[in-house]
C-alpha cells in the first residue's frame, strides 16, 4: 500500500495542494468512485415526421390517411435489458482508446480524411480487478446513432466532426461503440494522433519487444527487421499501423495492437513509471483528446498498480472481409460477438443484422432506392414547410401536399416492413426459394410505391414552384461518395 500511495502522490503533484489529501485517500481507497460505471443505455429515438395539417379532407374520396409510421429507433442490441434500464453493470467502467490516422498537420496516410483506425474498449472491473481489451474492427458496416446513412465503424469519428471537432467526433464513436457492445455505455475516451502515439512510447524510454514482422516506415522502406529489439516511438507506430505488408488483414493488426498495449503497460509498471502517466498526458495536450479529468487519470493509475499484465484479457469483434457491389466490409462473426459480451459484461446481446451479407443485398437491390425516394421527399417537405410558415397555402397546394404525404407514409411503412423482415434473416447467407419469392414481391411493392411518390412529389414540387431538383432515380453503387440523400454526412471511406 505504501508504494501505491507514493505513486498516487507523484501523480497528484499537479493538483492544488489543498485538494491533495482528499484525493489521495479517495484514489487509493475508492478509485472507482471517480467514474460512471457502465450501464445499459436505451436506443436513440428519432421522432416520426408529422404533416402540417390534417390531410384527410384533401385526399380522394374514400381514401383515409395512413397511420403515421412509428418513431424510428436505433437498433436495440440488448433484448431484454438484463439489469433494468439504466442500472450499472457492477464494478465495470468502459474507457475507449482511439488511434486517429492523422499527423499534426491533419494529413492522413490513406484517403482524404483521418479516421479512427484503432478502436479499442478497455473494460475495467474494479470489483474483480479484471481488465479486458476489446478491439472493434474498423471496417464493420454500421449505422451511426442520430445520423442517416451507413458507414464503416472508423467513420463515426468523421460523421461527428472529425479533426474539425475531434471531441464531438470521439463522443459519436463512443455512441456507435455502445451499439456494438450490446447497449453497454462507453462514457470515457482517449484519442491519439500519430505524434501522440509515438511521443508516449518515447516518453517511457521505448520498449524491448520481439516483433514477428518486418517494420516499414511511411516511405515504404524497412526501418527494422523482425526479431527481438529495442523499439522507439517510430517503430512501435509502424508495428501498430502496418496491415498490407503484414498479412493484409485488419484483425491481425488489432491483435498486434492489443499485444503491444499489454507490453507497454508491463514496461511502464515494471519500470516504476506509472506515476508519470498524468504528466506525460498533460504534456501531450495538443495531440491528445480526452474527456477524463486529472483525478480520474490518477485513479486509473492507482488501480493499474494492482493489475497483473499477464491477466489482461484480449478480445476482438471482427469477421471475414466481404467484398461485393464494389463494397468492402468486415462481416462480424455474430455469435462470437455475443459470446464476448456475455463473458465480459454478463449480458445477453442481440445480433447486429445490419452487418450481414443478406442486409447489404437488400440495400443494394432495393433498400437504397427506397431510402433515396424518402430522402428527397423529406427535402421537399422541408422546403414546403418553410414556405408555408411565410403564408397561407392554396387549396391546390394543400391537395398536392396531402397526396404526396400519403405516398410518403406508404413507402416509409413498406420500407420499414421489408427492413425488419430482412434483419430477422441476418444469419442466412442464401434465402430459401419461398423467401426469395417473398423478397421479390416486397421489392415490386417498393417499386410501385416509389413510382407513386415520384409522381406526387413532382406535382408538389411544381405546385410550390420549388427550386429543388428531385433526382429520384440516381442511386449509384458508390452511394457513400455520391449520394448525400442517403448518407447524411459525406465521408471518404472507399
Amino acid at each position: 500500500m505504501k508504494k501505491k500511495v507514493f505513486v498516487v502522490l507523484i501523480a497528484l503533484a499537479i493538483l492544488p495542494i489543498t485538494m491533495g489529501a482528499y484525493h489521495i485517500h479517495r484514489i487509493t481507497e475508492r478509485p472507482e468512485s471517480y467514474f460512471e460505471q457502465a450501464k445499459w443505455v436505451s436506443a436513440e429515438v428519432t421522432p416520426a415526421p408529422t404533416p402540417l395539417f390534417d390531410i384527410a379532407p384533401y385526399l380522394p374520396a374514400g381514401e383515409t390517411p395512413l397511420p403515421a409510421a412509428p418513431s424510428q429507433e436505433a437498433e436495440l442490441t440488448v433484448d431484454p435489458d438484463p439489469l433494468g434500464e439504466g442500472k450499472p453493470l457492477s464494478g465495470i467502467v468502459n474507457v475507449a482508446l482511439f488511434g486517429i490516422d492523422a499527423f499534426e498537420s491533419g494529413r492522413t496516410t490513406s484517403g482524404t480524411m483521418p479516421h479512427t483506425d484503432v478502436n479499442m474498449i478497455v473494460a475495467i472491473n474494479f470489483d474483480t480487478k479484471e481488465v479486458s481489451l476489446i478491439s472493434i474492427a474498423r471496417d464493420i458496416f454500421t449505422d451511426v446513432p442520430g445520423h442517416d446513412g451507413f458507414y464503416k465503424f472508423n467513420c463515426a469519428f468523421n460523421v461527428g466532426g472529425g479533426l474539425k471537432a475531434p471531441n464531438e467526433g470521439l463522443e459519436l464513436s463512443c455512441r456507435t461503440a455502445e451499439e456494438w457492445l450490446g447497449g453497454v455505455s462507453v462514457p470515457y475516451y482517449f484519442g491519439l494522433d500519430f505524434k501522440a502515439a509515438m511521443d508516449v512510447v518515447d516518453a517511457i524510454g521505448g520498449i524491448d519487444y520481439d516483433t514477428e514482422i518486418d517494420l516499414y516506415g511511411l516511405n515504404g522502406k524497412i526501418i527494422a527487421h523482425r526479431g527481438q529489439q529495442h523499439m522507439d516511438g517510430e517503430k512501435v507506430f509502424a508495428y501498430l499501423r502496418m496491415r498490407k505488408t503484414a498479412g493484409g488483414l485488419d484483425y491481425m493488426r488489432t491483435e498486434r495492437q492489443r499485444k503491444m498495449m499489454i507490453a507497454l503497460f508491463r514496461k511502464i509498471k515494471e519500470s516504476g513509471q506509472l506515476s508519470l502517466i498524468p504528466d506525460i498526458l498533460e504534456a501531450m495536450e495538443k495531440d491528445l483528446y480526452t474527456n477524463m479529468s486529472t483525478p480520474q487519470v490518477a485513479a486509473l493509475v492507482s488501480f493499474a498498480a494492482d493489475v497483473d499484465p499477464d491477466q489482461i484479457r484480449s478480445y476482438s469483434i471482427h469477421g471475414d472481409m466481404y467484398e461485393q457491389y464494389l463494397w468492402r466490409y468486415s462481416m462480424v462473426d455474430q455469435q462470437k460477438r455475443i459470446d464476448i459480451l456475455k463473458e465480459v459484461y454478463g449480458i445477453d446481446a442481440a445480433p447486429m443484422p445490419v452487418d450481414t451479407p443478406v442486409y447489404e443485398k437488400f440495400l443494394y437491390e432495393s433498400g437504397f432506392m427506397a431510402l433515396q425516394h424518402l430522402g428527397y421527399a423529406k427535402r421537399l417537405f422541408a422546403y414546403v414547410h418553410s414556405v408555408a410558415a411565410e403564408g397561407e397555402m392554396t387549396e391546390a397546394q394543400k391537395q398536392a401536399y396531402a397526396l404526396c404525404w400519403q405516398d410518403y407514409e406508404a413507402l416509409r411503412a413498406q420500407y420499414d416492413q421489408v427492413d425488419q423482415w430482412t434483419r430477422e434473416r441476418y444469419d442466412k447467407t442464401k434465402l430459401p426459394a419461398e423467401e426469395q419469392n417473398q423478397r421479390e414481391k416486397y421489392y415490386q411493392t417498393l417499386g410501385q410505391l416509389e413510382k407513386q411518390l415520384r409522381s406526387s412529389g413532382d406535382a408538389l414540387n411544381e405546385a410550390f414552384g420549388s427550386p429543388l431538383e428531385l433526382k429520384w432515380n440516381t442511386h449509384v453503387n458508390r452511394w457513400y461518395a455520391q449520394d448525400s440523400v442517403i448518407n447524411e454526412v459525406y465521408v471518404d471511406f472507399a
